[in-house]
Protein backbone atom coordinates (compact mmCIF):
# COMPACT_ATOMS: atom_id res chain seq x y z
CA UNK A 1 0.00 0.00 0.00
CA UNK A 2 1.37 3.46 -0.88
CA UNK A 3 1.16 5.89 1.61
CA UNK A 4 -0.61 9.18 1.58
CA UNK A 5 1.03 12.13 1.90
CA UNK A 6 -0.80 12.52 5.05
CA UNK A 7 1.44 10.11 6.96
CA UNK A 8 -0.35 7.71 8.97
CA UNK A 9 2.02 5.99 11.94
CA UNK A 10 0.77 3.47 14.18
CA UNK A 11 2.41 3.76 17.38
CA UNK A 12 2.69 0.32 19.83
CA UNK A 13 1.56 1.14 23.49
CA UNK A 14 3.86 -0.44 25.75
CA UNK A 15 2.01 -2.79 28.52
CA UNK A 16 -1.64 -2.30 26.37
CA UNK A 17 -2.42 -5.44 23.86
CA UNK A 18 -3.58 -3.01 21.21
CA UNK A 19 -1.91 -0.61 18.42
CA UNK A 20 -3.11 3.17 18.88
CA UNK A 21 -3.13 4.40 15.25
CA UNK A 22 -1.78 8.34 15.11
CA UNK A 23 -2.63 10.22 12.41
CA UNK A 24 -0.14 13.05 11.51
CA UNK A 25 -2.37 15.06 9.37
CA UNK A 26 -0.60 16.99 7.03
CA UNK A 27 -2.66 20.31 6.54
CA UNK A 28 -2.86 23.88 5.84
CA UNK A 29 -3.97 26.77 7.09
CA UNK A 30 -5.43 28.32 3.96
CA UNK A 31 -6.21 32.49 4.56
CA UNK A 32 -9.47 33.18 3.98
CA UNK A 33 -9.84 36.08 0.63
CA UNK A 34 -10.66 39.14 1.25
CA UNK A 35 -14.38 39.01 0.90
CA UNK A 36 -14.54 36.18 3.67
CA UNK A 37 -14.05 33.43 1.21
CA UNK A 38 -16.19 32.14 -1.63
CA UNK A 39 -18.82 31.95 1.13
CA UNK A 40 -21.80 29.15 1.43
CA UNK A 41 -23.52 27.17 -0.73
CA UNK A 42 -26.07 28.91 -3.46
CA UNK A 43 -29.84 28.41 -2.65
CA UNK A 44 -30.13 25.35 -5.26
CA UNK A 45 -27.51 23.52 -2.70
CA UNK A 46 -29.17 21.04 -0.48
CA UNK A 47 -26.80 19.17 1.92
CA UNK A 48 -23.50 20.34 1.16
CA UNK A 49 -20.63 18.30 1.96
CA UNK A 50 -17.22 19.92 3.65
CA UNK A 51 -14.06 18.84 2.39
CA UNK A 52 -10.63 19.97 2.42
CA UNK A 53 -7.85 18.82 -0.21
CA UNK A 54 -4.73 18.43 0.87
CA UNK A 55 -1.53 20.55 -0.61
CA UNK A 56 1.63 20.89 -0.01
CA UNK A 57 1.96 24.32 1.89
CA UNK A 58 -1.94 25.25 2.09
CA UNK A 59 -5.02 22.92 2.38
CA UNK A 60 -7.86 24.21 0.14
CA UNK A 61 -11.75 23.76 1.83
CA UNK A 62 -14.48 23.11 -0.33
CA UNK A 63 -18.05 22.87 -0.04
CA UNK A 64 -19.70 20.47 -2.68
CA UNK A 65 -23.19 19.28 -3.39
CA UNK A 66 -23.78 15.72 -1.53
CA UNK A 67 -25.64 14.55 -4.79
CA UNK A 68 -22.97 15.85 -7.16
CA UNK A 69 -19.66 16.66 -5.65
CA UNK A 70 -18.21 18.04 -8.84
CA UNK A 71 -19.89 20.94 -8.08
CA UNK A 72 -18.31 22.12 -5.43
CA UNK A 73 -16.70 26.06 -4.10
CA UNK A 74 -13.58 27.26 -2.99
CA UNK A 75 -14.35 28.27 0.84
CA UNK A 76 -11.15 29.02 2.47
CA UNK A 77 -7.72 28.26 1.78
CA UNK A 78 -5.51 27.45 4.71
CA UNK A 79 -1.72 27.82 4.79
CA UNK A 80 0.33 25.28 6.83
CA UNK A 81 4.14 24.20 7.18
CA UNK A 82 5.34 22.52 4.30
CA UNK A 83 3.64 18.96 4.09
CA UNK A 84 1.70 19.10 7.21
CA UNK A 85 -1.91 19.79 7.08
CA UNK A 86 -4.87 20.49 9.04
CA UNK A 87 -6.14 17.87 11.94
CA UNK A 88 -9.98 18.53 12.19
CA UNK A 89 -12.24 17.81 15.41
CA UNK A 90 -15.36 15.77 15.08
CA UNK A 91 -17.54 16.26 11.78
CA UNK A 92 -19.30 19.73 12.37
CA UNK A 93 -22.46 19.72 13.44
CA UNK A 94 -23.11 23.61 13.35
CA UNK A 95 -21.40 26.76 10.70
CA UNK A 96 -18.04 26.19 12.69
CA UNK A 97 -15.46 23.47 12.47
CA UNK A 98 -12.44 23.47 14.83
CA UNK A 99 -8.79 22.43 13.39
CA UNK A 100 -5.35 22.37 15.01
CA UNK A 101 -2.69 22.99 12.39
CA UNK A 102 1.33 23.83 11.96
CA UNK A 103 1.47 27.36 11.01
CA UNK A 104 4.21 28.15 7.86
CA UNK A 105 7.42 28.60 9.82
CA UNK A 106 6.85 26.15 12.38
CA UNK A 107 9.31 23.97 13.02
CA UNK A 108 8.20 20.53 11.11
CA UNK A 109 7.95 18.09 14.46
CA UNK A 110 4.62 16.45 15.64
CA UNK A 111 5.63 17.62 18.58
CA UNK A 112 5.60 21.43 17.57
CA UNK A 113 2.88 23.60 19.36
CA UNK A 114 -0.07 23.64 17.07
CA UNK A 115 -2.70 26.81 16.03
CA UNK A 116 -6.26 26.23 16.92
CA UNK A 117 -8.93 27.80 14.85
CA UNK A 118 -12.39 27.57 13.86
CA UNK A 119 -13.61 28.26 10.62
CA UNK A 120 -16.93 29.58 9.82
CA UNK A 121 -18.26 27.75 7.23
CA UNK A 122 -21.09 30.34 6.16
CA UNK A 123 -18.20 32.90 5.60
CA UNK A 124 -15.51 31.10 5.27
CA UNK A 125 -13.75 33.32 7.53
CA UNK A 126 -11.11 31.80 10.50
CA UNK A 127 -10.63 32.55 14.21
CA UNK A 128 -7.33 32.08 16.20
CA UNK A 129 -7.87 30.81 19.31
CA UNK A 130 -4.93 29.28 20.94
CA UNK A 131 -1.38 28.54 20.18
CA UNK A 132 -0.50 25.96 22.59
CA UNK A 133 -2.22 23.06 20.79
CA UNK A 134 -1.11 19.30 20.18
CA UNK A 135 -1.57 19.08 16.93
CA UNK A 136 -2.21 15.30 16.89
CA UNK A 137 -5.34 15.63 19.33
CA UNK A 138 -8.21 16.92 17.83
CA UNK A 139 -10.40 18.99 19.46
CA UNK A 140 -14.17 18.86 20.41
CA UNK A 141 -16.84 21.64 19.97
CA UNK A 142 -20.33 21.62 21.89
CA UNK A 143 -23.00 21.23 19.98
CA UNK A 144 -24.11 24.86 20.24
CA UNK A 145 -20.67 26.16 18.43
CA UNK A 146 -20.43 27.99 22.04
CA UNK A 147 -16.75 26.61 23.39
CA UNK A 148 -13.95 24.53 21.95
CA UNK A 149 -11.52 21.88 24.06
CA UNK A 150 -8.45 21.25 23.24
CA UNK A 151 -5.39 19.74 24.77
CA UNK A 152 -1.99 21.66 25.50
CA UNK A 153 1.38 19.99 26.12
CA UNK A 154 4.06 20.94 28.68
CA UNK A 155 6.72 19.94 29.96
CA UNK A 156 7.84 16.64 31.28
CA UNK A 157 4.52 14.82 30.31
CA UNK A 158 2.34 17.92 31.24
CA UNK A 159 -0.80 17.92 29.47
CA UNK A 160 -3.96 20.06 29.73
CA UNK A 161 -7.38 19.85 28.98
CA UNK A 162 -8.69 23.83 27.77
CA UNK A 163 -11.72 25.07 26.96
CA UNK A 164 -11.94 28.69 24.49
CA UNK A 165 -15.59 30.10 24.95
CA UNK A 166 -16.12 31.66 21.41
CA UNK A 167 -17.89 34.68 22.56
CA UNK A 168 -15.79 35.90 24.66
CA UNK A 169 -12.55 34.00 23.63
CA UNK A 170 -11.98 33.54 27.69
CA UNK A 171 -9.60 30.49 28.43
CA UNK A 172 -10.32 28.13 31.41
CA UNK A 173 -8.02 24.94 31.97
CA UNK A 174 -10.35 22.34 33.21
CA UNK A 175 -7.63 19.26 34.17
CA UNK A 176 -4.35 19.25 33.77
CA UNK A 177 -1.96 15.75 34.63
CA UNK A 178 1.29 14.55 34.06
CA UNK A 179 1.20 11.09 32.24
CA UNK A 180 3.50 9.06 29.93
CA UNK A 181 -0.18 7.97 28.03
CA UNK A 182 -2.48 10.15 27.55
CA UNK A 183 -5.73 12.79 27.75
CA UNK A 184 -8.31 13.33 25.11
CA UNK A 185 -11.03 15.36 24.81
CA UNK A 186 -14.49 13.59 23.61
CA UNK A 187 -17.08 16.16 23.58
CA UNK A 188 -19.10 18.33 26.19
CA UNK A 189 -22.28 17.46 27.82
CA UNK A 190 -25.50 19.32 27.43
CA UNK A 191 -24.40 20.95 30.84
CA UNK A 192 -21.31 22.41 29.51
CA UNK A 193 -19.51 19.36 31.20
CA UNK A 194 -16.06 18.21 29.38
CA UNK A 195 -15.98 14.33 29.13
CA UNK A 196 -12.66 13.16 28.42
CA UNK A 197 -10.87 9.51 27.43
CA UNK A 198 -7.78 8.89 29.58
CA UNK A 199 -4.90 6.20 28.75
CA UNK A 200 -2.95 4.38 31.41
CA UNK A 201 -1.82 0.42 32.58
CA UNK A 202 -5.00 -0.13 33.62
CA UNK A 203 -6.12 0.69 29.87
CA UNK A 204 -9.03 3.23 28.98
CA UNK A 205 -11.37 5.46 31.30
CA UNK A 206 -13.97 7.71 30.62
CA UNK A 207 -14.34 10.89 33.09
CA UNK A 208 -15.75 14.44 33.25
CA UNK A 209 -14.64 17.80 34.03
CA UNK A 210 -15.68 20.76 35.50
CA UNK A 211 -12.25 22.21 36.53
CA UNK A 212 -8.95 22.29 37.28
CA UNK A 213 -9.54 23.13 40.93
CA UNK A 214 -11.86 19.59 41.00
CA UNK A 215 -11.18 15.87 40.74
CA UNK A 216 -12.68 14.44 37.48
CA UNK A 217 -15.62 11.95 37.90
CA UNK A 218 -14.96 8.30 36.39
CA UNK A 219 -18.23 7.93 34.02
CA UNK A 220 -16.96 4.17 33.25
CA UNK A 221 -13.88 2.29 33.09
CA UNK A 222 -14.05 1.75 29.14
CA UNK A 223 -11.73 -1.31 28.65
CA UNK A 224 -8.61 -3.08 29.84
CA UNK A 225 -6.93 -2.05 26.51
CA UNK A 226 -7.39 0.90 24.44
CA UNK A 227 -11.09 1.70 23.77
CA UNK A 228 -11.33 4.53 20.85
CA UNK A 229 -13.65 6.53 18.42
CA UNK A 230 -15.41 8.25 20.54
CA UNK A 231 -18.84 9.89 19.77
CA UNK A 232 -21.47 11.44 21.70
CA UNK A 233 -25.27 10.80 20.54
CA UNK A 234 -26.99 13.50 19.23
CA UNK A 235 -28.93 14.32 22.50
CA UNK A 236 -25.89 14.04 24.29
CA UNK A 237 -27.32 11.36 27.21
CA UNK A 238 -24.94 8.61 25.18
CA UNK A 239 -21.31 8.10 24.13
CA UNK A 240 -20.42 5.35 21.75
CA UNK A 241 -17.08 4.23 21.21
CA UNK A 242 -15.06 0.88 20.09
CA UNK A 243 -13.26 -1.57 22.56
CA UNK A 244 -10.81 -4.58 21.60
CA UNK A 245 -11.91 -7.62 21.82
CA UNK A 246 -10.73 -11.28 21.53
CA UNK A 247 -12.40 -13.51 18.66
CA UNK A 248 -10.98 -16.62 17.36
CA UNK A 249 -7.79 -15.52 18.48
CA UNK A 250 -8.27 -12.76 16.84
CA UNK A 251 -7.85 -8.62 18.26
CA UNK A 252 -10.71 -7.02 16.62
CA UNK A 253 -13.09 -4.14 18.08
CA UNK A 254 -16.75 -4.11 18.63
CA UNK A 255 -18.76 -0.82 19.40
CA UNK A 256 -19.95 -0.23 22.81
CA UNK A 257 -22.76 2.02 23.62
CA UNK A 258 -22.83 3.46 27.23
CA UNK A 259 -25.69 6.07 29.09
CA UNK A 260 -23.72 8.77 30.65
CA UNK A 261 -26.32 9.58 33.42
CA UNK A 262 -25.05 6.07 35.36
CA UNK A 263 -22.70 4.46 33.03
CA UNK A 264 -24.42 1.51 31.94
CA UNK A 265 -24.57 -0.20 28.67
CA UNK A 266 -27.12 0.72 26.28
CA UNK A 267 -28.68 -2.00 24.61
CA UNK A 268 -28.26 -2.24 21.39
CA UNK A 269 -29.81 -4.70 18.17
CA UNK A 270 -26.03 -5.72 16.64
CA UNK A 271 -25.64 -8.10 14.04
CA UNK A 272 -21.94 -9.79 14.38
CA UNK A 273 -20.91 -11.28 11.11
CA UNK A 274 -20.08 -15.37 10.82
CA UNK A 275 -16.37 -14.53 11.76
CA UNK A 276 -14.05 -12.41 13.61
CA UNK A 277 -13.77 -9.29 11.81
CA UNK A 278 -12.78 -5.61 12.48
CA UNK A 279 -15.28 -2.89 12.90
CA UNK A 280 -14.62 0.48 12.61
CA UNK A 281 -15.77 4.01 13.84
CA UNK A 282 -19.42 4.10 14.75
CA UNK A 283 -21.18 7.39 13.81
CA UNK A 284 -24.96 8.13 15.53
CA UNK A 285 -27.88 8.46 12.91
CA UNK A 286 -29.01 12.25 13.20
CA UNK A 287 -31.74 11.55 15.16
CA UNK A 288 -30.26 8.93 17.44
CA UNK A 289 -32.08 6.29 16.37
CA UNK A 290 -29.06 4.36 15.69
CA UNK A 291 -25.65 3.69 15.07
CA UNK A 292 -23.67 3.61 11.62
CA UNK A 293 -20.30 1.31 12.10
CA UNK A 294 -17.93 -0.05 9.16
CA UNK A 295 -16.34 -3.59 9.15
CA UNK A 296 -13.57 -5.32 6.81
CA UNK A 297 -14.93 -7.48 3.70
CA UNK A 298 -12.58 -10.45 5.14
CA UNK A 299 -13.05 -13.21 4.51
CA UNK A 300 -15.42 -11.57 1.49
CA UNK A 301 -13.92 -9.48 -1.23
CA UNK A 302 -16.83 -6.89 -0.27
CA UNK A 303 -18.98 -5.39 2.67
CA UNK A 304 -21.21 -3.30 3.68
CA UNK A 305 -21.42 -0.29 6.41
CA UNK A 306 -24.54 -1.39 8.82
CA UNK A 307 -26.84 0.95 11.10
CA UNK A 308 -27.32 -0.86 14.27
CA UNK A 309 -30.67 0.61 16.31
CA UNK A 310 -30.86 1.14 19.91
CA UNK A 311 -32.81 -1.27 21.51
CA UNK A 312 -34.63 -4.22 19.53
CA UNK A 313 -34.73 -3.96 15.56
CA UNK A 314 -33.44 -4.57 12.16
CA UNK A 315 -29.60 -3.91 11.28
CA UNK A 316 -30.19 -2.08 8.03
CA UNK A 317 -26.99 -2.72 5.46
CA UNK A 318 -26.21 0.68 3.01
CA UNK A 319 -25.04 0.08 -0.24
CA UNK A 320 -21.57 -1.97 -0.61
CA UNK A 321 -18.83 -1.11 -2.16
CA UNK A 322 -18.19 -3.65 -5.73
CA UNK A 323 -14.84 -4.51 -3.61
CA UNK A 324 -13.55 -3.04 -0.17
CA UNK A 325 -15.14 -2.24 2.66
CA UNK A 326 -16.25 1.66 4.14
CA UNK A 327 -15.64 3.24 7.29
CA UNK A 328 -18.47 6.08 8.25
CA UNK A 329 -16.92 8.88 8.58
CA UNK A 330 -20.51 11.36 9.17
CA UNK A 331 -24.25 11.27 8.28
CA UNK A 332 -25.90 14.68 6.83
CA UNK A 333 -28.34 16.77 9.15
CA UNK A 334 -31.05 15.24 7.12
CA UNK A 335 -30.23 11.55 7.72
CA UNK A 336 -29.87 11.06 3.32
CA UNK A 337 -26.28 10.90 2.92
CA UNK A 338 -23.61 9.10 4.64
CA UNK A 339 -19.88 10.16 3.85
CA UNK A 340 -17.71 7.46 4.01
CA UNK A 341 -14.05 6.39 3.48
CA UNK A 342 -14.19 3.95 1.35
CA UNK A 343 -11.30 1.19 0.51
CA UNK A 344 -10.52 -1.18 -1.99
CA UNK A 345 -8.79 -3.83 0.50
CA UNK A 346 -10.60 -6.48 2.34
CA UNK A 347 -8.79 -5.88 5.54
CA UNK A 348 -7.41 -3.65 7.98
CA UNK A 349 -4.37 -5.37 7.66
CA UNK A 350 -4.62 -4.47 3.45
CA UNK A 351 -6.54 -1.69 3.31
CA UNK A 352 -5.59 -0.95 -0.39
CA UNK A 353 -6.49 2.37 -1.88
CA UNK A 354 -8.82 5.00 -0.35
CA UNK A 355 -11.24 6.84 -1.16
CA UNK A 356 -13.81 9.22 0.12
CA UNK A 357 -17.46 8.57 -1.26
CA UNK A 358 -20.94 10.01 -0.38
CA UNK A 359 -23.75 6.74 0.37
CA UNK A 360 -27.39 7.39 -0.02
CA UNK A 361 -30.34 5.25 1.15
CA UNK A 362 -31.89 4.63 -1.95
CA UNK A 363 -28.71 2.62 -3.40
CA UNK A 364 -26.04 5.42 -4.91
CA UNK A 365 -22.79 5.62 -4.31
CA UNK A 366 -21.11 8.85 -5.81
CA UNK A 367 -17.21 9.23 -5.25
CA UNK A 368 -15.83 12.62 -4.74
CA UNK A 369 -13.15 13.20 -6.84
CA UNK A 370 -9.89 15.23 -6.24
CA UNK A 371 -5.97 15.92 -7.44
CA UNK A 372 -4.53 14.87 -3.56
CA UNK A 373 -5.70 13.40 -0.54
CA UNK A 374 -9.31 14.59 0.18
CA UNK A 375 -10.41 15.16 4.48
CA UNK A 376 -13.70 14.71 5.19
CA UNK A 377 -14.65 17.82 7.78
CA UNK A 378 -18.23 17.51 8.11
CA UNK A 379 -21.78 18.73 6.48
CA UNK A 380 -22.96 22.31 6.04
CA UNK A 381 -26.58 22.66 5.89
CA UNK A 382 -28.12 23.72 2.21
CA UNK A 383 -31.09 25.31 1.55
CA UNK A 384 -34.24 22.99 0.72
CA UNK A 385 -35.69 25.74 -2.16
Amino acid sequence: MTLPRRLVLVVPVTGLAVAVAVALVMLTREEPAANGGAGAPTSDERAALLVAEFGTDADRVFLARADDPSERTLLATISHAPDWGINPGAPATTDLVAYTVLPPGASPDRTSPAELYVLDTSTGETRLLAGDADLLTPPVMDRAGTAVAYRSNGDVGLQSLVSVDLDTGARRTLYQVETTFGVFPVGFEADGRLLFAALSRAGTELYRATSADQPPELVVHASDEVARDWQLSPDGGSVSFLAPAIENERVVHRLQVVDLTDGTPVSVATARPPSAVEEFTPVWRPDGSGITVGREAYPDTSASAVTYPLGTGTPASLPAPARGYDVPAGWSADGDYLAVRSFDGVSAQDPGTETLVVVTLDGKRVTVTASSELLFLGWADGDDE
